[in-house]
């Protein structure tokens, strides 16, 4: 597939292609000389203008994060690829959604943040603001195998066109996989990864739903306009993303440290824990969870969210998620339907008489299969409400007697014996306590988890996916506020913390 010369005059054989400062670019990355126009299809590819010298591709990964080649940031990428972290050296503009240039439907934002991989041709580029009405791409989780078909897209030149101005695409065959590389043959006579495809995606359709599975990296070009007509060679090299899942996720990832949270709970039913929260306008955003403890962009889901005591559970039994919640106005609890496209249904009124409990939280506490509710009134008495599976729920249960002086009560099975446990911190010690759940709604005596709980907004969750449940506190001692995760392990016990975000 390629000579074996030594990388040095490998590097400069496939970047050779003509002028100077857009010569650059000629490692370049995706698209195919004569491939097909890709009209509304892959929007998550973007076009990068970098200083108005360059020109590369490049995926959106997450709402406000785009994966591309680091070589299209290189002083001389024809050397090195390495690129500092932080603001792009030269103003860095990105077209993001909009697949031919001459209309204005998408995005066009500056890129204001570089994180680059110093093991290869990679860097993820943070824009100035996340978008919104374009799917990013999803990361592959299984390698590529050679022979494989992936597509590649790309707004890099074609055989006629210096600087075409729609997305093209055209299939690749794996030819080999080799560390952090893959190389790529084009399916077609006429497929080749052309200048300005650089840092473009390379992905698999798998069952209709698009997989990342590497970005271009270096070309030999042949055909390409502008390529000298003696080079033939329409191979290329990709660099790999489908082992970096952990680290995009964790790259990318954000918490809410301007918001409140108000509930958790596995909104697309992807089995990560998603976070509910609302911010000053009280606006209710669901920052869907991408394991690691990572989020994507927070999702609006209403404005005047005017409600307390919000819960997320499966309560009617159809298998997505619902809320339920408290009008803080006349006390009333209401649960809103889940359904399966992302969105809730009309409230429904769950009970109208004078609901004044705080502390609200759900889970299978009785070990019926069906979600349940416990809540504390006023004489510091904890409630439950056992759930029928439809919606509605039994009469209340005395579980104690006033004596619950706790406060930020979270549910979870924390030590995986299939029934919901509670943990709250102590308002006199600040020690957080963990109470076992047992099958018939009570709970075993307190054990400590930890002293000194100086966190707030403590919510509990699988937020990695493992299975287990996890926390995640707010830490605002300090200077900055600070996000932290604490992993499950399973058994009621927590690993040591790690930091998740942090504010300014």
């Amino acid at each position: 597939m390629f000579d074996k010369r030594s990388r040095t005059a490998w590097t400069r054989g496939l970047v050779a292609t003509g002028a100077a400062a857009a010569a650059v670019l000629t490692m370049t990355p995706a698209q195919a000389v004569e491939g097909a126009t890709a009209k509304d299809s892959f929007q998550f590819t973007a076009k990068l203008d970098i200083g108005g010298e360059r020109s590369c591709s490049a995926a959106l990964v997450d709402e406000q994060w785009l994966i591309t080649a680091a070589s299209c940031f290189a002083d001389n990428p024809a050397q090195d690829f390495k690129v500092p972290a932080g603001a792009p050296k030269l103003k860095t503009t990105a077209t993001v959604g909009r697949t031919d240039l001459t209309r204005d439907n998408g995005a066009v934002l500056d890129v204001v943040q570089l994180v680059p991989r110093d093991d290869r041709d990679l860097v993820l580029a943070k824009l100035a603001k996340p978008v919104t009405g374009i799917t990013p791409v999803a990361i592959a989780g299984n390698a590529p195998i050679q022979g494989e078909e992936l597509r590649v897209s790309g707004y890099g030149r074609t055989k006629t066109e210096w600087v075409p101005d729609l997305l093209h695409y055209a299939s690749f065959t794996v030819g080999s996989v080799k560390g952090a590389s893959i190389g790529l043959t084009g399916k077609e006579a006429d497929a080749v990864i052309c200048q300005g495809d650089t840092g473009g995606p390379a992905f698999r359709d798998a069952g209709g739903r698009q997989e990342l599975v590497g970005v271009n990296s270096r070309s030999w070009q042949g055909g390409c306009l502008g390529t000298d007509p003696a080079e033939t060679r329409k191979s290329a090299l990709d660099t790999r993303v489908d082992d970096l899942g952990d680290w995009i996720a964790g790259t990318t990832g954000r918490l809410p440290l301007d918001q409140t949270i108000v509930a958790s709970g596995d909104y697309n039913g992807d089995g990560v824990v998603d976070l509910y929260t609302v911010n000053g306008s009280r606006e209710l955003s669901v920052w869907v969870g991408k394991k690691a403890g990572r989020f994507a962009a927070p999702r609006l889901l209403t404005g005047d969210w005017n409600y307390t005591e919000t819960v997320s559970a499966d309560f009617d039994g159809d298998g997505v998620t619902d809320l339920i919640a408290r009008d803080a106005k006349t006390n009333n609890l209401y649960r809103w339907p889940g359904n399966k496209n992302g969105v809730f249904g009309r409230p429904v009124p769950v009970t109208t008489n004078n609901w004044v409990y705080t502390q609200m939280v759900a889970g299978d506490f009785n070990g019926d299969g069906k979600v349940d509710l416990i809540a504390v009134d006023s004489d510091k008495t904890l409630w439950v409400w056992s759930g029928k599976g439809d919606g509605s729920f039994s009469a209340k249960q005395e579980v104690t007697t006033k004596n619950w002086f706790y406060t930020q009560t979270v549910a979870a099975d924390f030590n995986g014996d299939g029934v919901t446990d509670l943990a709250a911190r102590d308002a006199k010690s600040n020690n957080l306590l963990r109470w076992n759940g047992n099958k018939n709604g009570a709970f075993s005596a307190a054990s400590t988890l930890t002293s000194d709980w100086s966190f707030t907004q403590t919510t509990a969750g699988d937020f990695t996916g493992d299975g287990k449940a996890d926390l995640i506190a707010k830490d605002e001692g300090a200077a900055a506020p600070y996000m932290w995760l604490w992993n499950g392990r399973g058994n009621g016990q927590f690993a040591a913390k790690v930091k998740l975000s942090e504010g300014s």
